[in-house]
């Protein structure tokens, strides 16, 4: 991908909409009242391509780390550190979102994206990986961690209704996202079916859900005919709640009937808080 050189009204506006500064991206300049008054107040942020995305499929993290208590503190601040690293320094990383299980205390979901696996390897590469690994080794984890790696199965993931998120966060305003970490393991012989099912799903949020922000799924590297997804809906449960109520989810759900996985299916539902995570710009 071709580096997009900007001025720096125009990479204020990519800072807002969290994308890196090798995506491609369309932009809406600020007028310069809006420049003048601005206040930069600057946090780790994440970027996003559930927002803004490069054309091609990516390689995927579903992550799902289980914290002692006593260890919680110390682990949100390296994470933190590992975000702002990664999100700072690193050309082919994508996407870097987490959130606490919506159910679970001290369980936590991440989603990752990066440009091919090369990306990732770059990633395990870098100083604040390798303070990561030295935390992960002092034994935080009530449970062993879970990695799930996949590459997107479309590189159309972007719904509808991010560009209302957009909006919000070229305004400088706030936002959250109610995010699902999903694993479907499919019989073989369903495999077609599933798939025709599970795109026919995606094609109507991408295109008619004002409420859904992302969707995309792909399947596990090394495990066949297991998937894993990463949905996000702006409006909270309530995003979600509204995609269960559409036609394409109710054909979604009568293929389901039809028991095409080989075991159940693994939810986790959690918040990315865009407040907590976004540079942004405050008019004053």
């Amino acid at each position: 991908m071709a580096r997009v050189l900007l001025s720096i009204i125009l990479l204020d506006v990519c800072q807002a909409l969290s994308v890196g500064p090798t995506a491609t991206v369309r932009v809406r300049a600020l007028s310069p009242l809006s420049v003048r008054s601005a206040v930069r107040v600057r946090a780790p942020s994440p970027r996003l391509s559930i927002l803004e995305r490069p054309d091609t499929p990516l390689f995927c993290l579903n992550v799902c780390l289980r914290i002692k208590p006593t260890c919680r503190e110390e682990f949100l601040e390296c994470i933190r550190q590992n975000q702002k690293g990664t999100l700072s320094s690193e050309p082919l990383a994508v996407t870097y979102a987490y959130g606490e299980d919506e159910t679970t205390p001290d369980t936590w979901h991440f989603f990752e994206q990066y440009v091919g696996r090369e990306g990732f390897e770059a990633h395990t590469q870098t100083p604040h990986f390798a303070a990561w690994e030295a935390f992960a080794a002092s034994d935080p984890f009530s449970a062993p961690p879970e990695v799930k790696f996949f590459v997107e199965d479309s590189a159309s993931t972007v719904c509808s209704g991010a560009a209302a998120v957009r909006a919000v966060l070229a305004a400088g305003d706030w936002t959250k996202l109610f995010c699902l970490d999903v694993e479907m393991a499919v019989k073989p012989e369903a495999r077609e079916g599933f798939l025709e099912a599970l795109r026919a799903d995606q094609s109507g949020a991408l295109s008619s859900e004002p409420l859904a922000v992302s969707y995309l799924f792909g399947e596990d590297n090394e495990r066949p005919n297991v998937f894993h997804m990463f949905e996000a809906y702006s409006g909270g449960r309530e995003g979600f709640a509204q995609h269960a109520k559409t036609p394409h989810y109710a054909k979604w759900a009568e293929f389901k009937g039809t028991e095409p996985f080989a075991a159940p299916a693994k939810v986790g539902y959690y918040v990315v808080d865009l407040d907590g995570h976004q540079e942004r710009l405050q008019t004053g």
